[in-house]
């Protein structure tokens, strides 16, 4: 975990809250203070779940997936621009044949 850069900024972010919670004014009563803690807290989270979802990987799996997509797109392109190919040139043999 701690070997990558995601790792460390999870920890950090994770001592961060621990240590600001006990001193951030979270109050049901409008006020800019608690305006603000709720705007840190959401921050906050937004920051672990980035970091937690990087450490756990969870998108190599997504994106193999859409890279094997679209290489099967392109094979099929290429496949189809090689049979278009292949028609015009008998066309072209057929045409200059007396």
């Amino acid at each position: 975990m701690f070997r990558s850069k995601h790792g460390i900024a999870l920890v950090s972010a994770l001592a961060l809250l621990f240590l600001a919670v006990p001193r951030l004014p979270v109050a049901m009563a409008f006020g800019w203070s608690s305006v603000f803690a709720f705007a840190w807290l959401a921050f906050a989270y937004l920051v672990i779940a980035a970091n937690w979802r990087m450490v756990l990987r969870l998108d190599r799996e997504e994106r193999r997936k859409d890279e094997r997509a679209r290489r099967m797109r392109w094979l099929r392109a290429e496949k189809q621009k090689r049979s278009m190919a292949g028609a015009t040139v008998l066309k072209r043999k057929w045409q200059r044949a007396p």
